[in-house]
C-alpha cells in the first residue's frame, strides 16, 4: 500500500514502473498462467441440436413491473476521508404494454407521453460504511444493523420480509421459523437465535441481552468489521433489498387479487438468486415460487431476471450468431460447467444453494439476445423448457420490450435504472456535499 496525503503538502507515493518484470520472469507465475484454460463455445453443429423453438403463448400479460437499484459511497469529511456513508436507491417501475404500443405508433414522443412510463416508487437507504456511527447503535456495527432494520420498518418492507422468511402464505401450523446462526453483537457467542411468525421483529439475545433484529436474518453482520467497515455488504444488501421489494409487490397482489398475477410480468435486473452471506434466502424464495407456481392449475407467477453483464452474457455473445429468432437454449448443469463456468458437472450443481430459477439464452424476433432466469419451483439441474413457469409468455413479452439505445436492452429496465441509478457526476458529488453538511462530529 502506498503512502497518501495527510496534510496535503506532499505528493502521493507513486507505484513502481518496473515491478512487473519480477512477476513476469517468475517461473512459478509462468507455470501457473500456462496451466490456465478458458471455457469455450460448443461447435455450431452441437449447439443447433440443443436449440428449441419457443412455443406459442397465452398473451395475457398486459403490464410490466421492473425492479432495479443503484448505490454510491462518499466520504463525509475532507480531513477524515476514510469516514464514509453509502446511499442506496431501489425502485419498481410500472409500465403498461398498451402505453408502450401507443408510443411506438406515434411519429413524435412528448414529455407528457414519457410520464406514463415512469410510474415508480423509490426506496432510499442511507448506511454508514466506515468510521461513522449511526444514532441507533453504540458501536459501528450496531449502527449499521440498526440502519437496515429501521429502513425496513419505515418503508413498510418488514411485513414482506416476515411473510417471506416465515412462509406466511401457509396455514399457521405449517409456517417455519428463521434461525440466525450466531448472535450478531460483539463478544457474544450465543447460537441459534430463532424468530417465529408473530414474534416481535426485535428481541434480546438470551446471553448478552443486546438487541437482535429480524433483519439480521440476512446475515450481513458477518461481513461488517469495526475497523474495515461495511463496504463489503453493499452489493449483497442492494440485491437483497431489490428482492424484498419484489416480495412486497407479490404479497400485495396476493392479498388484493391473486388473479392479477396472470396480467403482470415482474422483471428483476440481474439473476434470480441471493449470493454471499444472503444466500440462505434462496430457500424461502424458492418455496414462494413453488407455491405461486402450483397454487392453481397453471402457474400464477410471471417473473424473469435479466442479466446485463457477466460470464453468461459473454457466452451469449459468443453463440449469438448461431441462434435464430425465437430460439431458446436451456442451460443445464453439464452445459454450464463445460462451456461457461469452470467446474465439474459430476460433483457440482450450479445454483443449487443460491438460485430460485434456472437460466436460458433467448434470441428475440428483433435480433437481440437475452440471458434470463425464470422460476422452476424445485431445483432442476437439467431443466426442460416446460419446467419454466409461464416461460413462453415471459420470453415473448421480453422480445416486445426491446430498447434500441443499448445492446440487448429492455425499455422498463432502462427507465428504472435511469430513475434510481446514482451517477458519479452530478449525483455522487451532490450527495457528497449533502453528507459533509449534515454529518456532525461527535
Amino acid at each position: 500500500m502506498p503512502y497518501w496525503q495527510v496534510k496535503g503538502r506532499r505528493p502521493f507515493e507513486r507505484a513502481s514502473k518496473i515491478a512487473h518484470a519480477e512477476i513476469i520472469n517468475n517461473p512459478l507465475v509462468q507455470h501457473f498462467v500456462q496451466g490456465c484454460t478458458l471455457p469455450s463455445a460448443p461447435p455450431p453443429e452441437d449447439l443447433k441440436q440443443k436449440l428449441l423453438e419457443l412455443p406459442e403463448a397465452n398473451g395475457r400479460i398486459s403490464a410490466v413491473i421492473a425492479i432495479d437499484g443503484g448505490m454510491t459511497e462518499t466520504y463525509v469529511r475532507e480531513e477524515f476521508p476514510t469516514a464514509s456513508i453509502a446511499f442506496i436507491a431501489v425502485g419498481p417501475l410500472l409500465l403498461r404494454l398498451e402505453d408502450l404500443a401507443d408510443l411506438d405508433r406515434q411519429p413524435f414522443i412528448g414529455p407528457e407521453d414519457m410520464q406514463r412510463l415512469k410510474s415508480i416508487e423509490r426506496y432510499v437507504l442511507v448506511l454508514p460504511t466506515k468510521s461513522v456511527r449511526a444514532k441507533g447503535g453504540t458501536t459501528f456495527s450496531q449502527g449499521v444493523r440498526w440502519a437496515v432494520q429501521d429502513f425496513l420498518l419505515q418503508r413498510h418492507l418488514m411485513p414482506a420480509l416476515q411473510w417471506l422468511l416465515f412462509r406466511e402464505w401457509r396455514a399457521k401450523e405449517e409456517r417455519e421459523a428463521w434461525e440466525i446462526p450466531k448472535c450478531p453483537n460483539p463478544d457474544c457467542w450465543e447460537e441459534q437465535i430463532r424468530f417465529r411468525s408473530g414474534d416481535s421483529v426485535e428481541q434480546p439475545c438470551p446471553r448478552c441481552r443486546q438487541p437482535v433484529y429480524l433483519s439480521d436474518g440476512l446475515r450481513l453482520y458477518e461481513r461488517i468489521d469495526e475497523e474495515l467497515g461495511a463496504g463489503a455488504i453493499l452489493g449483497y444488501l442492494l440485491t437483497a433489498i431489490e428482492q424484498i421489494v419484489l416480495v412486497h409487490l407479490i404479497r400485495s397482489i396476493w392479498n388484493l387479487k391473486p388473479s392479477l398475477f396472470r396480467e403482470v410480468l415482474f422483471i428483476k435486473d440481474g439473476p434470480l438468486a441471493f449470493f454471499g452471506v444472503t444466500a440462505p434466502m434462496y430457500r424461502p424464495m424458492r418455496d414462494l415460487m413453488k407455491f405461486l407456481g402450483t397454487a392453481e392449475s397453471e402457474p400464477l407467477i410471471n417473473l424473469v431476471g435479466v442479466e446485463k453483464t457477466g460470464p453468461f452474457v459473454e457466452h451469449a455473445a459468443l453463440i449469438d450468431k448461431d441462434l435464430g429468432p425465437g430460439q431458446v437454449l436451456v442451460l443445464n448443469n453439464e452445459y454450464i460447467y463445460r462451456h461457461i463456468e469452470p467446474g465439474n458437472a459430476s460433483d457440482k450443481s450450479f445454483g443449487k444453494n443460491t438460485y430460485y430459477g434456472a437460466k436460458v439464452i433467448f434470441r428475440g424476433w428483433n435480433q437481440d439476445t437475452y440471458v434470463a432466469s425464470i422460476p422452476t419451483g424445485d431445483y432442476k439441474p437439467n431443466p426442460a423448457l416446460a419446467d419454466f413457469y409461464n416461460g413462453a409468455d415471459v420470453l415473448r413479452v421480453l422480445s416486445r420490450l426491446r430498447c434500441s439505445m443499448y445492446d440487448n436492452a429492455l425499455v422498463p429496465v432502462v427507465l428504472a435504472n435511469r430513475l434510481v441509478s446514482l451517477a458519479d457526476v452530478p449525483s455522487a458529488e451532490i450527495l457528497k456535499k449533502f453528507a459533509k453538511q449534515q454529518v456532525k462530529l461527535a
